[in-house]
């Protein structure tokens, strides 16, 4: 691959500095990267294969992946409210991801697709939806999830659905329903333990209707991935699944919001093309 790439980034994210941005570009620029600036996703979709640098959390890379396409590599420079995926990887200085994108150290990782939606770390229905949700009005990164969390996880309705993933079949009340590429998801919570970005699998963890005393044994253990024995929950490596609901309801795919009343989930093996 040539030393060139594209630096994504969002300048409507309360964490956007202008400054900031500069000082990236010239340090890709110190260390034998030519890169340009995009904040404009609609121009992602028609550029050549090229490598491209997405400046914030997973929502900023969500949002590149899906404008630009498994055609592109991609990186993170961790610079949003949630950045669970670069957690899997060993964090890096500007100076030496660029020397590793000019070098082409590439490694490929499973990407999620649901109803035609990329998600490179997870996606879910359900409290985890519901809390997306609440997160996008909250601007402080360290409590984005934490406050809705903490105000909602008692008052929270289980939802209808019924889960196919191979022979396996569950339909009941669910609290949530998640599906992992990486380890952590809702902003450092270990909600899949034995995820591995590169099996060809995704990791399902269904939290059935429960009480509250499991509910708070639930919340504390998931801090520590020693939540997958608990009594209401239900955990599955599969490589494709399907969760129907009795309406239309809202899902979350890496943090951003979508609705279905049916979603088919399958694993791009090897989908994703990173260097970080």
């Amino acid at each position: 691959m040539p030393a060139n790439a594209v630096l994504f980034y969002n300048p409507n994210s309360g964490l956007f500095d202008a400054a900031q941005i500069e000082v990236w570009l010239s340090e890709f620029a110190q260390n034998g990267l030519d890169i340009a600036a995009i904040s404009n996703p609609v121009e992602l979709r028609n550029l050549p294969p090229t490598h491209i640098v997405a400046a914030g959390g997973d929502g900023t890379m969500h949002v590149a992946i899906n404008h630009g396409g498994l055609k592109h590599t991609y990186s993170i420079l961790p610079a949003g409210s949630g950045n669970d995926f670069t957690a899997n990887f060993k964090r890096l200085s500007v100076a030496k991801l660029a020397r590793k994108i000019v070098s082409d150290s590439i490694v490929y990782c499973d990407v999620l697709n649901i109803n035609g939606i990329y998600a490179h770390n997870v996606c879910g229905i359900g409290f985890e939806s519901f809390v997306a949700g609440k997160a996008r009005k909250i601007s402080w990164p360290a409590l984005k999830y934490i406050l809705p969390i903490a105000r909602y996880m008692f008052f929270y309705k289980p939802i209808q659905a019924k889960v196919t993933a191979g022979d396996f079949e569950y339909e009941g009340k669910i609290f949530l329903v998640t599906i992992g590429n990486g380890t952590r998801s809702g902003g450092g919570f270990r909600m899949f333990p034995k995820a591995v970005l590169d099996d060809g699998k995704m990791d399902l963890v269904i939290i059935k209707q429960h009480s509250i005393i499991q509910r708070l044994l639930y919340v504390f253990l998931v801090n520590f991935g020693k939540h997958l024995n608990l009594k209401p929950v239900v955990f599955k490596q599969v490589t494709s699944c399907k969760i129907e609901l009795v309406e239309e309801y809202s899902f979350q795919a890496d943090g951003d919001l979508y609705a279905a009343g049916v979603l088919e989930v399958v694993v791009v093996k090897d989908g994703l093309g990173f260097i970080g």
